[in-house]
């Protein structure tokens, strides 16, 4: 069977559903239908989308909040609904600020903050998706999150009205709402021209494959599901490996959370639970 992670790059103009169905396509003919993204990200924006493929899926919760990198380019003078240069204009401004301005307002934000997410987002309100309310011309009220900005970085100033950064951030941020609140925090609107993920944990958009190389590659592609895991190893005795298979009890007393291995096969990240060894992710095959 089929096991592992990919690192994809995400085209711009497509979800991040499309694109696990495109890796679906690739993947059922060869026996594998489960597949699964480990963050989204938004249709306008491309670069790295990490996609776990056969039991790799179950690992969102050990790869979804891994640390962010984002080239972006913001362009103040106007505001739209969506935040992004998708939507509809709703304000507009000739206040456009300096770039030592926007330097120091996105020095301001580098720390732990409480932001308010975009109302076109995928956040619940009563049930619904936000984007779905808004749509519908529903007012959209979110609550602010908690996130982190570990740093940030002017890169370029291609026009009087555009700034490049870099910022690097924790899982759970939008760089929409960035966008809107440094443009606000200067005096000015701004609103998200292009948006590149190059970076999600140690996975860079360097390595990523695309979906036309995915298409020759196939399981070539793949990234081993051990090697994604950034936890100790340990290693149950071989004359245990009948325990170990048929769910009896094996008296563990390691705190914390490790990769289970047995005859160097990864069986899935294990826990002590009551003095014994529980798999709490099951990978094997």
């Amino acid at each position: 069977m089929i096991n592992g992670l990919l690192n994809l790059y995400k085209p711009s103009g497509m979800s991040s559903a499309q694109a696990v169905g495109k890796v679906k396509k690739i993947f059922g003919p060869l026996g594998q239908k489960t597949v699964g993204h480990m963050g989204t990200l938004d249709p306008m924006a491309e670069g790295v989308l990490l996609v776990g493929v056969g039991k790799a899926a179950r690992l969102f919760n050990y790869l979804a909040g891994h640390k962010k990198q984002y080239i972006a380019k913001f362009t103040f003078g106007y505001e739209t609904d969506t935040l992004d240069k998708l939507g509809a204009t709703v304000h507009t401004t000739s206040d456009i600020p300096s770039i030592d301005a926007v330097e120091h307002a996105m020095q301001s934000i580098v720390g732990t903050i409480e932001q308010i997410p975009p109302a076109y987002s995928a956040k619940h309100v009563d049930g619904n998706r936000a984007y779905d309310l808004a749509r519908r011309g529903k007012v959209v009220e979110l609550n602010p999150v908690t996130v982190h900005i570990y740093d940030t970085e002017i890169v370029c100033q291609p026009r009087m009205n555009e700034i490049v950064v870099k910022i690097d951030c924790s899982s759970g941020t939008y760089i929409r709402s960035i966008c809107r609140d440094v443009g606000r925090m200067c005096g000015s609107l701004a609103t998200l021209e292009y948006l590149q993920r190059t970076r999600v944990g140690s996975f860079c958009v360097e390595n990523a494959v695309t979906l036309e190389n995915l298409d020759i590659l196939k399981e070539n592609a793949l990234i081993p599901t051990h090697s994604v895991i950034d936890l100790p190893r340990y290693d149950v005795p071989a004359e245990l490996k009948s325990d170990l298979d048929n769910g009896r009890k094996i008296q563990f007393s390691s705190p914390g959370e490790y990769k289970i291995f047995c005859a160097d096969e990864l069986y899935g990240i294990g826990s002590e639970v009551n003095g014994v060894l529980k798999i709490i992710t099951y990978l094997k095959d």
